[in-house]
Protein backbone atom coordinates (compact mmCIF):
# COMPACT_ATOMS: atom_id res chain seq x y z
CA UNK A 1 0.00 0.00 0.00
CA UNK A 2 2.24 2.57 1.00
CA UNK A 3 5.80 1.43 0.32
CA UNK A 4 7.24 2.26 -2.65
CA UNK A 5 9.25 -0.91 -5.40
CA UNK A 6 12.68 -0.11 -3.82
CA UNK A 7 11.06 -0.94 -0.38
CA UNK A 8 8.94 -3.74 -1.29
CA UNK A 9 11.94 -5.49 -3.43
CA UNK A 10 14.35 -4.97 -0.21
CA UNK A 11 12.12 -6.76 1.48
CA UNK A 12 11.44 -9.62 -0.66
CA UNK A 13 15.12 -10.55 -0.44
CA UNK A 14 15.16 -9.76 3.26
CA UNK A 15 12.64 -12.27 3.72
CA UNK A 16 13.92 -14.61 1.13
CA UNK A 17 17.42 -14.84 3.05
CA UNK A 18 15.22 -15.65 5.94
CA UNK A 19 13.22 -18.32 4.32
CA UNK A 20 16.85 -20.11 3.27
CA UNK A 21 18.13 -19.76 6.93
CA UNK A 22 15.10 -20.87 8.79
CA UNK A 23 14.74 -23.96 6.02
CA UNK A 24 18.31 -24.80 7.02
CA UNK A 25 17.49 -24.48 10.70
CA UNK A 26 14.58 -26.77 10.33
CA UNK A 27 16.28 -29.41 8.62
CA UNK A 28 19.39 -29.00 10.91
CA UNK A 29 16.86 -29.19 14.30
CA UNK A 30 14.30 -31.96 13.09
CA UNK A 31 13.25 -33.56 16.04
CA UNK A 32 12.54 -37.13 13.75
CA UNK A 33 16.43 -36.84 13.15
CA UNK A 34 17.64 -36.34 16.89
CA UNK A 35 18.37 -40.17 18.06
CA UNK A 36 20.31 -40.06 21.63
CA UNK A 37 21.40 -43.42 23.07
CA UNK A 38 20.48 -43.20 26.47
CA UNK A 39 22.23 -46.05 28.91
CA UNK A 40 21.15 -46.71 32.21
CA UNK A 41 20.59 -43.43 34.22
CA UNK A 42 21.01 -41.62 30.94
CA UNK A 43 17.12 -41.46 30.21
CA UNK A 44 16.63 -38.01 31.82
CA UNK A 45 19.74 -36.26 30.05
CA UNK A 46 18.11 -38.16 26.93
CA UNK A 47 14.49 -36.69 27.66
CA UNK A 48 15.79 -33.29 28.69
CA UNK A 49 17.75 -33.20 25.27
CA UNK A 50 15.02 -34.15 23.77
CA UNK A 51 12.30 -31.76 25.20
CA UNK A 52 15.15 -29.33 23.99
CA UNK A 53 15.26 -30.12 20.40
CA UNK A 54 11.40 -30.37 20.13
CA UNK A 55 11.14 -26.62 21.40
CA UNK A 56 13.60 -25.54 19.11
CA UNK A 57 12.21 -26.97 16.08
CA UNK A 58 8.63 -25.43 17.41
CA UNK A 59 9.81 -22.33 17.76
CA UNK A 60 11.36 -22.51 14.50
CA UNK A 61 8.40 -23.80 12.88
CA UNK A 62 6.50 -20.80 14.06
CA UNK A 63 8.91 -18.63 12.60
CA UNK A 64 8.95 -20.27 9.48
CA UNK A 65 4.29 -20.00 9.87
CA UNK A 66 5.33 -16.05 10.27
CA UNK A 67 7.82 -15.95 7.67
CA UNK A 68 5.03 -17.30 4.93
CA UNK A 69 2.74 -15.09 6.65
CA UNK A 70 4.68 -12.09 5.42
CA UNK A 71 5.44 -13.21 2.51
CA UNK A 72 1.53 -13.55 1.37
CA UNK A 73 1.26 -10.12 2.94
CA UNK A 74 3.97 -8.49 0.54
CA UNK A 75 2.56 -10.30 -2.16
CA UNK A 76 -0.96 -9.28 -1.28
CA UNK A 77 0.52 -5.69 -0.94
CA UNK A 78 -0.74 -5.03 2.74
CA UNK A 79 2.33 -5.68 4.39
CA UNK A 80 2.67 -2.21 5.70
CA UNK A 81 -0.77 -2.77 7.29
CA UNK A 82 -1.75 -2.77 10.53
CA UNK A 83 -3.64 -5.96 11.17
CA UNK A 84 -5.42 -4.77 14.13
CA UNK A 85 -6.18 -1.05 13.60
CA UNK A 86 -5.08 -1.25 10.08
CA UNK A 87 -2.74 1.36 10.56
CA UNK A 88 0.47 1.93 8.56
CA UNK A 89 3.06 0.06 9.69
CA UNK A 90 6.42 2.54 9.11
CA UNK A 91 9.08 0.86 6.84
CA UNK A 92 11.65 1.01 9.24
CA UNK A 93 9.40 -1.39 11.60
CA UNK A 94 9.53 -3.82 8.88
CA UNK A 95 13.22 -3.70 8.48
CA UNK A 96 13.83 -4.85 11.83
CA UNK A 97 11.01 -6.72 12.14
CA UNK A 98 10.33 -8.16 9.11
CA UNK A 99 7.17 -9.99 9.69
CA UNK A 100 5.54 -8.12 12.27
CA UNK A 101 1.86 -7.92 11.25
CA UNK A 102 1.15 -5.17 14.13
CA UNK A 103 2.00 -1.39 14.23
CA UNK A 104 4.60 -0.33 17.24
CA UNK A 105 0.76 0.84 19.21
CA UNK A 106 -0.99 -2.23 18.58
CA UNK A 107 2.20 -4.33 19.22
CA UNK A 108 2.74 -2.59 22.66
CA UNK A 109 -0.66 -3.54 23.39
CA UNK A 110 -0.73 -6.77 22.97
CA UNK A 111 2.45 -7.17 24.64
CA UNK A 112 1.45 -5.27 28.01
CA UNK A 113 -1.59 -7.97 27.99
CA UNK A 114 0.32 -10.98 27.03
CA UNK A 115 2.44 -9.92 30.27
CA UNK A 116 -0.49 -9.01 32.29
CA UNK A 117 -2.04 -12.36 31.69
CA UNK A 118 1.78 -14.32 31.86
CA UNK A 119 2.04 -15.45 28.38
CA UNK A 120 4.74 -15.22 26.13
CA UNK A 121 4.60 -14.50 22.45
CA UNK A 122 6.22 -14.89 19.52
CA UNK A 123 8.55 -12.46 18.77
CA UNK A 124 7.76 -11.63 15.16
CA UNK A 125 4.25 -10.54 16.30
Amino acid sequence: MGLNSAQQQNLKQILERMKQDIQTQLRLHDPGLLHVDSQAGDGVVAEELNHDAMSQYLRQHAEWQALQAAQARLSEDIIDICKTCAASIPFERLMAVPTTEYCIACNAAIEQEAHRLGLHRHPSM
